[in-house]
C-alpha cells in the first residue's frame, strides 16, 4: 500500500509532535554523586575494588578509586567535603583456602557513621558473583538516602549599593 507524498510527510509530522511530547526521563536525585570505593588489601581486593566501582557507576555513581586509605574514619568528613564525596565504601576481605569472606561498609561523608554493613562468603572463584547478586541489594537503598557534605565556598556575594550621602559643594 503506497501512502500519497502530502498524507506521508502528515504522518511524520505526527509522529515527531508524539516524540516531542514524550516526558524526559528523571534523573535518579544521586545521579553524579561521587563516591570512594577505598583499596581492599588481599590477594583479590584489587580486583573487588574494580567490581564495586562499576557497580556504582551503573547505578549512576561517580566512583572514586583514586584516594589512599586512610588511618583512622575521623578523616572520612574533611575526606568528603575537600574531595566533594558523598560516601565511602570500605571492605575488609579475608581469603582463605577453600572460602572467601567480605564485609563490606557505608559511610556517610557528611558525619563520618557507618550507614550499611553487608557481608558475604563464598569459595574464591564465585565471589565475584555473589558481590554482583548482592552488594546492591543489600546497599543501594543507602547509599541512595546520602547526600553530600555541604560545601565550604561561600557563593558570590551579590552587589553592593552604598549611599555616601549628599556631595559637598
Amino acid at each position: 500500500m503506497r501512502i500519497p507524498h502530502a498524507a506521508a510527510g502528515a504522518l511524520s509530522f505526527v509522529f515527531l509532535a508524539a516524540l516531542s511530547a514524550t516526558p524526559a526521563v528523571a534523573q535518579p536525585a544521586h545521579a553524579g554523586a561521587r563516591v570512594s570505593v577505598q583499596p581492599i588489601e588481599g590477594e583479590h581486593g584489587e580486583s573487588v575494588r574494580g567490581q564495586i566501582a562499576r557497580l556504582l557507576r551503573g547505578h549512576g555513581y561517580r566512583a572514586v578509586a583514586n584516594l589512599a586509605r586512610v588511618s583512622g574514619t575521623g578523616q572520612y568528613p574533611e575526606l568528603a567535603r575537600d574531595n566533594k564525596l558523598t560516601a565511602f565504601v570500605t571492605a575488609d576481605l579475608e581469603e582463605g583456602r577453600h572460602r572467601a569472606a567480605i564485609t563490606f561498609l557505608v559511610w556517610d561523608g557528611a558525619t563520618g557513621s557507618v550507614q550499611g554493613r553487608w557481608s558475604v562468603s563464598a569459595a574464591p572463584k564465585g565471589l565475584g558473583k555473589a558481590i554482583a547478586k548482592g552488594f546492591w541489594k543489600a546497599l543501594g537503598s543507602k547509599l541512595d538516602a546520602l547526600e553530600p557534605p555541604p560545601s565550604d565556598e561561600l557563593e558570590p556575594a551579590a552587589p553592593m549599593y552604598v549611599n555616601a550621602g549628599e556631595p559637598l559643594d
